[in-house]
């Protein structure tokens, strides 16, 4: 067991880390390797989250299998169980074990049953990295074998780490990375098995895996939680994901009727609209509520003096109000503002 300076030394790297500029995935794995010197894992599934939706936006993993990242979602939202990212998200108490959230008795978790033996996995540790009340990304940390289950301490160590890193990735949500190819402009779309399975998909529906993830061997865990949500919804579930060029994409996926293969449920991928991405990144610059109102007045066109008006504020507070917004966006004008938040 390691001791409380060797934890609290990790946490200094780590916050270290969270302030530098790095893209999402890079941080993540930078993250996640310091992580894992101090809290053993045999695999790891790091996700940043859509801070709305609470659905996966992105995810980087080792050790993992594809047939699990199916079986995982499934068990995150159509099966009752303890310990669920979402719960996670809302809840102060930011980590947990499996073996704590079933009072020492893991076999009555489904997900224990029925995912964890596909990674060769016994023991689970998850958390969920939230700032200002919105969570950015969750880790889940396996291991199997004859290795101890996680322990409090190590518990403690990811609570501790919950505001840093989800400050990190909320600013890394407006980073792009570098050298990566946009995929398609035109709508994919899949059809999916009551299992999740991918039967057919239109041309351009290929190219979006690719944009998702390099291995054509799997569909993106993204896409399946946004189809385990559809599944026998009866309004359509939609997510946002971020490709490898950074780009955000929309993803909705709802049940067929009739047909050949009954109970299908369609998937559809495209290019975000711009107010989602706008949302998305208001959210990963950090304005505060006040921020936001006068932001979303400037990109509607107002002037200062009218949106001073609406907002019950001097004209002096708005411009005050701008230069805290220019400031954390890195724009020097309107002009770039409208054209940053709206993807221009």
């Amino acid at each position: 067991m390691s001791s409380p300076m060797v934890r609290r030394e990790t946490v200094r790297d780590i916050e270290a880390i969270c302030r530098l500029d790095l893209d999402s995935r890079i941080l993540r794995r930078r993250i996640a390797d310091r992580l894992t010197r101090l809290i053993p894992a045999d695999s790891y599934c790091f996700s940043t989250i859509d801070p709305m939706t609470l659905l996966t936006a992105d995810q980087v993993s080792t050790g993992l299998v594809p047939e699990a990242a199916t079986a995982a979602a499934h068990n995150e939202y159509l099966v009752d169980d303890v310990l669920k990212f979402a719960a996670l998200a809302r809840l102060e108490v930011s980590a947990g074990t499996l073996g704590a959230a079933t009072g020492g008795d893991p076999e009555s978790s489904h997900r224990y049953r029925t995912v964890l033996p596909m990674i060769d996995a016994r023991h689970e540790l998850r958390a969920g990295f939230v700032v200002d009340g919105r969570c950015w990304g969750v880790v889940a940390l396996f291991r199997g074998g004859r290795r101890p289950d996680f322990t409090p301490a190590d518990v403690g160590v990811l609570r501790r780490l919950s505001a840093p890193v989800g400050a990190a990735l909320r600013r890394a949500a407006h980073r792009a990375p570098d050298g990566t190819a946009a995929g398609p402009s035109e709508a994919g779309v899949l059809l999916l098995d009551q299992d999740l399975r991918l039967f057919s998909e239109n041309p351009a529906a290929k190219l979006w895996r690719d944009e998702l993830s390099p291995s054509q061997a799997e569909l993106p865990s993204a896409i399946l939680e946004v189809a385990a949500r559809g599944k026998g919804a009866e309004l359509p579930a939609y997510g946002r994901i971020r490709g490898r060029s950074g780009r955000w994409l929309s993803v909705q996926a709802s049940p067929l009727s009739g047909g050949p293969h009954p109970a299908a449920i369609a998937v559809t991928v495209h290019p975000a609209p711009a107010a989602d991405v706008a949302e998305i990144l208001l959210l990963a610059y950090g304005l505060t509520p006040r921020e936001r109102d006068v932001l979303a007045r400037v990109v509607a066109g107002l002037p200062s003096r009218t949106i001073a008006v609406e907002l019950h504020i001097t004209a002096a507070t708005v411009q005050d109000h701008l230069k805290s917004v220019f400031a954390k966006t890195g724009v020097r004008s309107r002009s770039e503002l409208v054209a940053t938040v709206l993807g221009l």
